[in-house]
């Protein structure tokens, strides 16, 4: 990045007297008349029908009215630096189609920019809060009232002479927001007083430029309304006023104002483009020897982290909004035994712990393992006792048990003392 002497600024300052060319591009001339053209018609048709019908419908046309002459300014802009840059201009179609699809790059530039003059400003509000302090606040006011108005002149110089001039030729040139930004905050840094000299003499052309042809139009006008108005009797010049409506030539009025009003778009339409082509040629004399590569990877980091910390403060104010728990009511709450508390109800559920032996007491002599219980035989079932019957007439003999010896009557089926089966017998008589 080298330094530009003085003789080398004027050599750059000189060439803009090549944006005066920017008259002789018809079709971008064209574009701005019909842009201006279309613009007032739509403002006029709000005024009167926020007069008539209501204000909100009105301010629709006038919204209506403010996107055409952005956006066909904005396609003139795109025409004109591609003239600068030495490539064939596009058709106003094609010029049109690329402003609607970069003509948001503009308007969020400009918000970025509004929002780093914001953050200046409020920078400038906290140091003066301080200043309010008892016995520093007088001293230190007296150092930061000089410097701050030093600077803030300059930034509003900046964003006259720099930031709106160079800004829409960035975009125009395929620039995106954050490169448009970059790139012009890197001009400003390196080039600012080279920039603020061009754009002297770019102004001091387009004022040239817009005197002539004021001079041409004001006398024009003066020489033929002077005699519209002694042969047609309708004054068409700057004095007839309400005073032709009213008369019988009020339809010339009507004519006079509709091809007056043309010619006054046209002639506000030359000065516009040679300032946007001087625009043009301003930032790419600038832009060169320039790197925004750093600039723009600094604002990049500074977004990112303003997006970080905008995604916190977003989390926290989420946290906050979210709905608490209600602490349990008294009544619901279950005591929890204290720790003191629950080592007894512990040791209680817990089976009694075997006592370490007694060195002094001997060992428990071993015990033979007892075989298991064989399941004892179920006693004998006596048998029901038979009623013997003796026989008329015949006395019964006792008889003895052959197994036992134990006596039992004659007709006894089994041995009342052992069980033993007997044969039956019967007596003989």
């Amino acid at each position: 990045m080298h330094a530009v002497s003085v003789g080398q600024q004027l050599s750059q300052a000189s060439t803009l007297l090549g944006a005066v060319d920017a008259a002789r591009n018809w079709r971008a001339l064209g574009l701005m008349f019909t842009t201006l053209v279309a613009g007032s018609v739509l403002w006029g048709m709000g005024a009167l029908i926020a007069g008539q019908v209501h204000v909100a419908v009105g301010a629709i046309f006038f919204l209506f009215g403010l996107a055409v002459v952005f956006y066909g300014g904005n396609a003139v802009g795109i025409m004109l630096m591609d003239e600068a840059r030495g490539m064939p201009a596009r058709n106003p179609v094609a010029a049109l189609v690329e402003s609607l699809a970069t003509g948001h790059r503009l308007v969020l530039a400009f918000l970025l920019f509004g929002l780093i003059y914001l953050a200046g400003l409020l920078v400038l509000a906290v140091v003066l809060f301080v200043c309010k302090l008892p016995f520093f606040g007088p001293l230190l006011f007296a150092l930061v009232f000089p410097v701050s108005v030093v600077v803030v002149g300059l930034a509003i110089f900046a964003l006259q002479a720099v930031v709106f001039p160079l800004t829409a030729p960035a975009v125009w040139a395929g620039a995106t927001t954050i490169q448009a930004v970059s790139r012009v905050g890197a001009i400003a840094r390196a080039r600012v007083v080279n920039v603020v000299m061009m754009m002297v003499v770019l102004f001091l052309i387009t004022g040239v430029v817009a005197g002539l042809i004021a001079a041409v139009l004001f006398s024009g006008t003066l020489v033929t309304g002077g005699l519209a108005a002694s042969i047609l009797g309708a004054p068409l010049g700057f004095g007839g006023g309400l005073e032709g409506m009213v008369s019988g030539g009020s339809r010339y009025m009507v004519a006079g104002g509709i091809g007056g009003g043309v010619v006054y778009a046209v002639a506000l339409s030359l000065p516009a483009l040679v300032f946007a082509r001087g625009c043009c040629d301003v930032y790419l004399t600038n832009l060169q020897g320039v790197d925004p590569a750093s600039m723009e990877a600094h604002m990049q980091g500074r977004m990112h982290t303003a997006l970080r910390k905008a995604e916190e403060l977003r989390d926290r104010a989420r946290d906050a909004r979210a709905p608490k728990p209600m602490p349990p009511s008294p009544a619901m709450v279950t005591p929890v035994p204290s720790p003191a508390d629950q080592v007894p109800l512990a040791a209680a559920n817990l089976p009694p712990a075997p006592r370490a032996a007694s060195v002094a007491e001997p060992a428990p002599e071993p015990v033979a393992p007892v075989p298991p219980l064989m399941p004892a035989a179920p006693p004998p079932v006596p048998a029901p006792e038979a009623i013997a019957m003796p026989a008329l007439g015949v006395a019964a003999t006792p008889v003895q048990c052959p197994a036992c010896s134990a006596p039992h009557d004659a007709g006894d089926l089994f041995c009342g003392n052992c069980g033993f089966k007997l044969k039956a017998s019967v007596p003989s008589v």
